[in-house]
Formats: structure tokens, C-alpha cells, sequence
């Protein structure tokens, strides 16, 4: 292996800065970092009242509780096939202090902001098995919780227990292609294998480092067999046992389904895109010198373990890129800052390795440096942090709370101001104009900059979805009717779905009445015979229900009214539950949506349906056009008038009038035509 010799001068004035540091004991140090992130994460997790990340909080909760309670993974009552059980596992203990969901979610909130601290550790270690200074490996930690997506540490969600356990496989790594001892490789395997049960996406990390293997051993396959023989049993038999026993279905359970498919063009896009993003969490400065840092330690490494630190992060990081962009352009079409984030420490022990270097190779930092200004004032972050772009990425969740108190156009420029000033620190380091240790300074400031936007956001965020439940969040449980079915009829909002269950832990089955299933779980289909009852397996369902009228309006019999909640009604059984009419498209506040189809079961007897249709003063004439067997007819809504509307019923099997609207407008994010003050059957 080549070896530099550096420039003696290069990093004085950051050495001297940081070696004062190194007086103080690094325990201390690391006990500090960790104390205050927890500290801060506990503050910022008080603000946040409610998960709004679904249905994944939704998921590691019921996983979690089942575990304690059962000893199984289930949800809704049926065995769950989701690998990403470490989160669970960890959290299940709160389940066994308390039953009660409130409690439940912010003790987990408590352990989340413990490990995501720990971080700190891996970190740390990762920086000195590289050689870097004391000095440089504390920055390197306190760097490492300041990263906005630390703000997951406020959720019931499995990154903030992934993280520094992937950094610990990359440390667990580096050791082992360093000096694959026995005991190393134990715990290689045991860390790599923990970090796949925390996120699926992380199979990389093991790979990554079997790949560094070979590098380090210059393409002799057979010598790297040799040396890693025990991790590789541990890392392949395994898995091997379990894919044979119980099939990929099952073992990938819900990540086994979904479109896979490559697309070379969307994906090279995305690509750019999230490299992009990358470089903003990463605090952008360091970056440049810390592709340098990393190409220096490929092709000129002074150690074993420097290579293998460099192997293993540019492949790591290529992989991670590709399934976060792989991820976007096949099925969320959206940032994955959620897959990316765990890079940011290895890049800041890129950029500390080319400080260590003497910065060398300055011209082409410096025009990397100017061409993340180029990109900076040519591709502005608020084009990305609309709609639902930014719901992976707390760093455009910064970039929204800042253009909150601004506008988008201000918003937008102060970023780009922003980032064209780091691009020119960063080249005016790579010329040793400033010190290195400006570069962390700024890093650390940029990190807890995003960090404070993406925690205001969470919270604003989640206090949004407080106030559309109910003032007592367990409202369902309180009722103490035992089990409860929550039926989703067409138009049901499942983010509604997901929160009632889970703050309400009586809710036992999913009924889907006319909706899509919302999630790849434990779901049951209601079938509805002429009589209008609620079949369910083939039998009448006489539980008590908890029915969502968001976007429906549901008439039963049978069944007493126990409580109204906004948008869901609550029932206990009296009789046999039965549907008598459900006006699909009519919202919760009376307005029809611009189509739609109102049912009625009209029995033996039949019956008549009624409508009242009218408009606001000051809106335009509507026409409606409703149809049903043996009817075509177009009505005209007026402005300020009311217009009353009845249709006989014969009886017999379930009779449907549709509407549809040759004009709409929007009331909030709904589409809507002309309101229904009443809808009646009878």
C-alpha cells in the first residue's frame, strides 16, 4: 500500500482547536454528547402527541404489544410476516409496565431517544479504528446525533434503533477485514444480522464488507474465504435454513410483494436526486472533502483498516442510493432520506481522513465545491418539498418550516444563499484559507439548524393529526364493549383507521365495507346479502362496530348509537345488525363529492329516498345527474335555494341511485359538487 506524507502545516490551526479537546477524559466527552442528545430528543418527543408516520407506527406498535402479551408477532389478532422485528423485540418491555396506549408511546418515545443517542459509541470507535484523533473522533460523534433524522427518535419507529446498530455492523466490519479473529466475526455476523431485523434495506451492510474483504485482499477470493470463513457461515447458513423451511413469503413477508422492477432511466434520476438530499443532511461543507477523503483512502490507503473504512462506505453508500432511488421511482415517488441518513458519520470520517491528509488534491475539491453552489442556485429544495415528497425526508421538512415563516420564493433562496456559503467554506478550507476544524463547526451548526426545523415540523405535524381525534384519544376502550369491529366504508380516510386502532387496543378486526384494504395485514371482507346484513366468514357479525363516516354516510338497524366521535359512530348490537343505506361520496359535513352512489336495502316493505340538495350563495349553478334503474334525470342546483328530491323503492334486493356532478370544486383537499343537507330511507 502506498503511503502520503502530510503536510505538517496543513491542519494546524484545526488541531490546535481540537486538541484542546483532548484534555478533557473522552468518556466524559461521550457521556455528554449521549446526555444531551437524549436530553434533547426527550424535549422534542414532548411535542410530538400522536404518531402521524403511518401505518409503520402503527405496525411496531401492535407488533410489540403481541410480543408481550402472546409471546407472537401478530396484528389484528393473525400472525404478521414482517422481518423488521428488532424494534418490536426492543420495545415489548413497555408493553409489560403498562397496558395503556398513552403511557405505552412515550415510554417508547424514551427509548428511541436512548439508543438513537448511542449512536455516539459506534461513531466514535468507527473514527479511531481509522486512526483519526481523539479530538477528531469526538467531533465525529457529536456530529453523528445532530443529524435532522435523529427527529425519528420522537416516533414508534424502527430507525432510531437501526441506527447505531448499522453503525456498529460498519465498526464490527472494519475490525473484522482489519483482523478477522474469532470473536470479531461473532460479532460481525450477530450485528449484521440485528441491523437486518431493524430495516430490511440494511442486507447491504454485510455484503459492503465481504466486498472490502475482497478489495483488501486485492481480488484473492479464496484468501478472503480463508480469513472470514466463520462470518460467513454465520451469515449464510442461517438465513439459508430459514428461507428453506418457511419460504421468502413468508420470511419477507409484506417487502416480499410490491413492484421490483429496474427502470435504468427513472432510476438514475432519482439517483442525482437523493444524492442531492444526502449532501444537505450531511451538512453539505464536508462533502466535498470527503469524496476526496474516501478516493484517497482507495487508492492510497495507509492501513488495512483505512481500506476497508473506505471500501466498505463507498459500496454501502452506492447500494443505499440505489434502493433509496429504486425505492422512489417504483412505488413512493418520493425522497428516501429515511434509507440514507446512517451515511452521514461515514462521510464526516471521509472528510476528518482527508484533513489528516493535508488536504490535498485542493483544485478538484474547490471545483466540486463550485459545483455544489452551481447546484445549489440552479435546482432549489422547495420544487421538492411539496405534496408528498417531503414524508421521508426531515430535512425538506426543514426546508417547509423555514418557508413557513418566510415564503416559498424567500424560503427557497435563504437555502440556496445558504448552501453557496458553505460551497465557498468548503473551497476556501480545501486552500487552507480557514481551518479544517471551521468545516465541522459549520457541519454541527447545519446539522442542528435542519434538526430544530424538522423537529417543529413533527410536532405542528402531529398536532394536526390531534386535532382531527377525539378529546380522549382511547374514547372506544372507555366505552368498554369489549371487542370491536372498525368497518371502513367507501371513502374511509385508513390513516383514521391506523390511529384508532392504535390508541385504542379493544379494536380487534379491520372490516373493509366497499373501501380498498389499507395495509397487507389481517383484514376481513364484509359481504352484504339482500337482507342487508353484515356477513363476515359467511356469518352475521353481531360485535359492536365502530363505522368511519368520512366520506359515507351509514344507516344500520338493529344496532344502538353508543357514541359520536367526528368523523366515526359507535355501535352495540341489539339485534342483528344491518345495513339500511350508505350514501358513498357524501362527507361527513353534508357535502357530496363529485360522484358518488347512494344504497338502499329495502326489505320486504321498500320505501322512499329523500334528498335535500342546495348551494352556498355566491357558488355557481351545479348540475347533478342521477341515474338507477328506470331513471336518467339531470337536476340544476341554484345558489341559495333548496331542492327536494324523493324516489320510491320497491322492495327486493339492494337498489343504488349514482349522482355525478358536471362541475366541482374544492372544499380543503376534497373534491366536491353540491350539499346534502339530508339523505333519508324510510
Amino acid at each position: 500500500m502506498a503511503v502520503d506524507v502530510a503536510d505538517p502545516r496543513a491542519d494546524q490551526g484545526g488541531s490546535r482547536a481540537l486538541a484542546r479537546l483532548a484534555a478533557v477524559p473522552v468518556w466524559l466527552w461521550l457521556g455528554g454528547i449521549v446526555a444531551a442528545s437524549f436530553a434533547g430528543r426527550l424535549i422534542a418527543a414532548a411535542g410530538r402527541v400522536t404518531p402521524d408516520y403511518l401505518p409503520d407506527e402503527y405496525i411496531y406498535s401492535s407488533l410489540a404489544r403481541s410480543l408481550a402479551e402472546h409471546g407472537r408477532p401478530l396484528i389484528r389478532g393473525h400472525v404478521a410476516h414482517f422481518p423488521a422485528l428488532l424494534e418490536p423485540i426492543v420495545t415489548a418491555p413497555v408493553w409489560l409496565v403498562t397496558n395503556d396506549p398513552e403511557r405505552a408511546f412515550r415510554l417508547t418515545q424514551g427509548l428511541n431517544a436512548f439508543f438513537v443517542s448511542l449512536a455516539v459509541i459506534p461513531a466514535y470507535l468507527l473514527a479511531r479504528k481509522v486512526s483519526l484523533s481523539l479530538s477528531w473522533a469526538v467531533a465525529i460523534a457529536a456530529l453523528t446525533v445532530a443529524v435532522p433524522d435523529t427527529v425519528y427518535a420522537s416516533g414508534v419507529l424502527a430507525d432510531p434503533i437501526a441506527y447505531p446498530v448499522v453503525l456498529a455492523a460498519v465498526y464490527a466490519g472494519v475490525c473484522v477485514v482489519s483482523e478477522p479473529t474469532r470473536r470479531a466475526q461473532v460479532a460481525f455476523a450477530v450485528l449484521s444480522a440485528a441491523a437486518v431485523l431493524a430495516r430490511l434495506q440494511y442486507f447491504v451492510v454485510p455484503l459492503a464488507v465481504l466486498a472490502a474483504e475482497v478489495i483488501a485482499d486485492r481480488g484473492n477470493i479464496v484468501r478472503s474465504v480463508r480469513r472470514l470463513w466463520l462470518s460467513l457461515i454465520l451469515l449464510i447458513v442461517p438465513p439459508a435454513l430459514l428461507f428453506g423451511a418457511l419460504g421468502s413469503d413468508r420470511v419477507l413477508g409484506v417487502y416480499s410483494k410490491g413492484n421490483h422492477a429496474v427502470n435504468p432511466a427513472g432510476i438514475v434520476a432519482w439517483l442525482a436526486r437523493e444524492a442531492m438530499l444526502l449532501t444537505y443532511a450531511s451538512g453539505w461543507v464536508i462533502v466535498p472533502g470527503a469524496v476526496a477523503g474516501l478516493v484517497f483512502a482507495l487508492v492510497r490507503a495507509r492501513t488495512r483498516a483505512e481500506l476497508a473504512f473506505a471500501s466498505t462506505t463507498v459500496i454501502l453508500g452506492a447500494a443505499l442510493l440505489f434502493e433509496a432511488a429504486q425505492i422512489a421511482n417504483t412505488d413512493s415517488e418520493r425522497f428516501q432520506e429515511r434509507y440514507l441518513f446512517a451515511l452521514v458519520p461515514l462521510l464526516a470520517i471521509a472528510f476528518a481522513l482527508y484533513v489528516r491528509r493535508g488536504l490535498p488534491a485542493r483544485i478538484p475539491v474547490a471545483l466540486a465545491s463550485a459545483a455544489l453552489l452551481i447546484l445549489a442556485a440552479r435546482v432549489p429544495l422547495s420544487s421538492y418539498a411539496i405534496a408528498h415528497n417531503k414524508d421521508d425526508s426531515p430535512t425538506l421538512w426543514a426546508v417547509l418550516r423555514l418557508e413557513s415563516f418566510t415564503s416559498i420564493g424567500t424560503g427557497s433562496l435563504i437555502v440556496a444563499l445558504l448552501a453557496g456559503l458553505l460551497s465557498v467554506i468548503a473551497a476556501a478550507i480545501a486552500f487552507r484559507k480557514l481551518p479544517a476544524v471551521v468545516a465541522v463547526v459549520v457541519a454541527l451548526a447545519a446539522g442542528c439548524a435542519l434538526s430544530a426545523g424538522a423537529t417543529s415540523y413533527d410536532a405542528i405535524s402531529s398536532g394536526h393529526a390531534r386535532a382531527s381525534l377525539p378529546t380522549d384519544l382511547r374514547w372506544v376502550d372507555h366505552a368498554r364493549l369489549g371487542a370491536v369491529d372498525i368497518v371502513s366504508p367507501p371513502g374511509a380516510v385508513k390513516q383514521q383507521a391506523w390511529l384508532q386502532m392504535f390508541w385504542n387496543t379493544s379494536i380487534k378486526r379491520l372490516l373493509i365495507l366497499g373501501s380498498p384494504e389499507i395495509d397487507q395485514f389481517a383484514t376481513k371482507v364484509v359481504r352484504v346479502p339482500a337482507d342487508g346484513r353484515l356477513l363476515v366468514d359467511g356469518r352475521a357479525d353481531l360485535q359492536p362496530l365502530l363505522v368511519q363516516t368520512y366520506a359515507s354516510t351509514v344507516r344500520l338497524t338493529g344496532v344502538t348509537r353508543v357514541r359520536h366521535e367526528r368523523i366515526f359512530d359507535l355501535y352495540r348490537a341489539n339485534g342483528t345488525p344491518r345495513l339500511r343505506m350508505i350514501a358513498a361520496g357524501r362527507y361527513f359535513d353534508g357535502w357530496l363529492a363529485s360522484s358518488g352512489g347512494i344504497t338502499v336495502w329495502p326489505r320486504q316493505r321498500g320505501g322512499t329516498l329523500r334528498l335535500t340538495l342546495r348551494l352556498p350563495s355566491g357558488t355557481e349553478v351545479t348540475p347533478l345527474r342521477l341515474s338507477a334503474p328506470g331513471i336518467e334525470r339531470t337536476v340544476r342546483v341554484v345558489p341559495g335555494k333548496t331542492l327536494s328530491l324523493s324516489f320510491p323503492v320497491r322492495p327486493g334486493r339492494e337498489w343504488t341511485l349514482h349522482f355525478r356532478a358536471t362541475k366541482h370544486g374544492y372544499l380543503g383537499d376534497r373534491e366536491v359538487s353540491v350539499e346534502a343537507p339530508r339523505v333519508a330511507f324510510g
